[in-house]
């Protein structure tokens, strides 16, 4: 099935997710603290994962990097930081490993920072709003949940926020945008603000 999504004289074409063609996960499901997980996809050389779980001991956080070049500097700072008891750093493809190794309803917060805007019309497709993947991290996702997403482009906050709330039926919870000595939680939006450029942070909850 295909769901139309009318944006003035442009359609988004949604195709279902169908988890049988999505490749295997390199890795195997983990064991689940029972009052759930959060989760980073895209987590880079690790300096957001390792701050959050200092701050934040009461909860887990499992923070998935695809590159293995940026995934040796995560290990190599884990190892500096004695190797923090509620953090798994897990090297794989983000959409394969949710898909294969987490069950309904087992993530509480999930942060999406900086992702790939993927610029161009054609991309459009391969931003995490409008990916087909959307409804499978919303499934794994509990009620009340979060979703956070933080971008220095100003089309794609403006464009996640209409089809976060619009198509998957969030609830957008905070839209801020960040204050210039705002201290950075990944070097990307370190780098954003030190030059004085717009970032722009959005919380979704799930209903």
């Amino acid at each position: 099935m295909i769901v139309l999504l009318k944006e003035g004289m442009n359609e988004l074409k949604i195709r279902d997710f169908d988890n049988t063609l999505v490749a295997p996960a390199r890795n195997e499901a983990p064991n689940l603290p029972e009052g759930g997980i959060d989760l980073e996809i895209g987590c880079g050389v690790g300096l957001h994962p390792l701050q959050y779980c200092a701050k934040h001991p009461e909860r887990f956080l499992i923070a998935i990097e695809r590159t293995s070049e940026r995934f040796s500097k995560f290990e190599r700072r884990i190892g500096t930081h004695n190797t923090p008891e509620n953090l798994l750093a897990i090297r794989d493809d983000a959409i394969s490993y949710i898909t294969h190794n987490l069950p309904l309803n087992s993530v509480n917060r999930v942060f999406l920072l900086y992702p790939n805007p993927y610029p161009k019309t054609r991309h459009l497709n391969k931003r995490w709003h409008a990916m087909p993947f959307m409804r499978q991290l919303k499934s794994v996702l509990r009620s009340g949940g979060e979703i956070v997403l933080a971008t220095n482009e100003k089309f794609y906050a403006d464009e996640a926020k209409k089809y976060m709330c619009s198509y998957w039926g969030f609830e957008l919870v905070e839209d801020v945008e960040l204050a210039f000595d705002f201290l950075g939680r990944t070097h990307f939006e370190r780098k954003y603000l030190e030059r004085k450029q717009s970032c722009y942070n959005l919380i979704f909850r799930k209903l």
